[in-house]
């Protein structure tokens, strides 16, 4: 009898155990297995494009503030700007 030999018995053991257990099938089920994560956002949108810009950062914290208040983005302020300053 090795060291090793009493795990080799534990193998084999639950081996056997798992050969009698059953599988149980279930019925198909209707509903589809809801996604994890967030939903897919601008970022990852192929009609959006990331920008950058410098803004004085007393101009961006008052933006903020308001835009908060207006449960608004600032991307759909600037979006917004530019759509209309295109118009002109």
């Amino acid at each position: 009898m090795t060291k090793f030999s009493g795990l080799r018995e534990a193998r084999e053991r639950r081996k056997q155990d798992d050969s009698a257990l059953t599988q149980v099938d279930l019925p198909p089920s209707s509903v589809s297995p809801k996604k994890v994560g967030r939903p897919p956002g601008k970022r990852s949108n192929p009609d959006y494009q990331q920008v950058t810009a410098l803004l004085h950062a007393q101009t961006y914290l008052k933006v903020r503030q308001r835009l908060l208040a207006e449960n608004r983005e600032v991307s759909e302020l600037i979006n917004d700007l530019l759509v209309d300053w295109l118009k002109t």
